[in-house]
């Protein structure tokens, strides 16, 4: 029997129980939305728009995103309580009662705040975005977009909280640490601008020709903070699919790989309606400006564009369901040996290939000048 066979025979992992995969969709969720909605409060709103129809579509969102952020904020808590060795179910873990032994643990090895301390800060961070998030849905113009710049900083620290628990030494943790990192902020901007612009699309769409041309500027804003985003998830997931993937064979005979395949392939799919966005949409929006169609300007952004948007966020959920099955590694479950540390050739590769990937995304996505469509 070959090692392949052998490797399609092996036992799959178990699947995590339905708490966990609720836990960390709800907490990869709640940071994109509330991520997402400051970014677009802040950033990407035009200045001219405050208090017009695309304004009022974006803060009408604060609210159900302040909610969501609290239970998820929450319920993530919980299930960290329940993942330690102190024995609490999740149901029991949601209760403010096991916080105190939670709180108690000892610190970890190389850590200079205790995991637990931590995690109350980042579920402290949680409420105050929400709290950020409940005082745009009532303010307006400028002290708006300052509240919201807070906030989206707010969301990025608690993204953040996690991996400044232990300290970093050497090249190949520090890599390890940053890429990591970067992986999930990207994600929370870009999964968090198309939930919260898709979601924000679908509520104008009887806007007419006032929220057509905000949301217009918007989408042309956030396909430059999309692009970026595209390329920091693709630089970091050549690392992480390097140190988690041994080869080729493994992505199809093995349980990590294979959920990993589904993930580019959502993951893809997000790209490809991007770049259409970008490619068709917006410059379609832009003549028929210039001809003075503004029947076509709506049409094509307050009913076209947010559908193309949905289906993207459609695909955005998905990545969200597999996360919580990306646990482990390709590398251990096919018996591999583990990726080699980073060092300065790895890094001189991976600065061929991240080239590369941003001469593709330059190549592949032309870029609307603001100008030409803000007119």
């Amino acid at each position: 029997m070959t090692s392949l066979t052998l490797h399609f025979a092996a036992a799959a992992p178990a699947a995590p129980p339905l708490w966990r995969i609720l836990t960390q969709m709800g907490y990869f969720g709640a940071l994109a939305l509330s991520g997402g909605l400051f970014l677009a409060l802040a950033f990407l709103l035009p200045a001219g728009a405050r208090g017009g129809a695309a304004d009022r579509s974006l803060r009408g969102l604060a609210p159900a995103v302040a909610v969501f952020v609290v239970i998820a904020g929450y319920a993530q808590y919980a299930g960290r309580i329940a993942r330690t060795k102190l024995g609490f179910s999740f149901t029991e873990s949601l209760s403010p009662s096991r916080f105190g032994a939670y709180l108690d643990l000892p610190l970890e090895k190389g850590a200079w705040i205790s995991a637990s301390v931590m995690a109350t800060v980042q579920l402290g961070l949680f409420a105050l975005a929400a709290v950020l998030l409940l005082a745009v849905r009532r303010l307006h113009g400028r002290a708006m977009a300052t509240v919201a710049t807070v906030g989206f900083a707010v969301v990025v620290l608690t993204a953040s909280a996690p991996s400044l628990t232990t300290a970093v030494v050497g090249m190949d943790a520090t890599a390890n640490r940053v890429l990591k990192l970067a992986h999930i902020l990207a994600c929370v901007v870009w999964l968090g601008g198309v939930f919260v612009l898709a979601a924000a699309g679908l509520r104008a769409r009887r806007s007419g020709g006032d929220g057509a041309g905000a949301f217009e500027r918007m989408w042309v804003r956030f396909s430059a903070w999309a692009m970026g985003a595209v390329i920091t998830v693709g630089v970091s997931g050549l690392w992480l699919t390097w140190v988690h993937l041994g080869s080729f064979a493994q992505f199809v005979t093995t349980p990590y790989g294979r959920y990993l395949l589904i993930k580019l392939v959502l993951v893809a799919a997000m790209v490809g309606a991007g770049v259409y966005n970008v490619r068709v949409l917006i410059p379609a929006i832009a003549r028929a400006r210039l001809a003075g169609e503004d029947d076509t300007i709506v049409r094509l952004a307050l009913h076209h564009f947010p559908k193309v948007v949905a289906a993207e966020a459609v695909a955005g959920i998905g990545v969200l369901l597999i996360v919580p099955f990306l646990s482990g590694s390709a590398r251990k479950q096919a018996d591999g040996a583990a990726a080699g540390p980073f060092d300065w050739e790895t890094f001189g590769i991976g600065a061929v290939l991240v080239a590369l990937l941003i001469g593709a995304c330059v190549v592949a996505v032309r870029t609307v000048p603001e100008s030409r469509v803000a007119a």
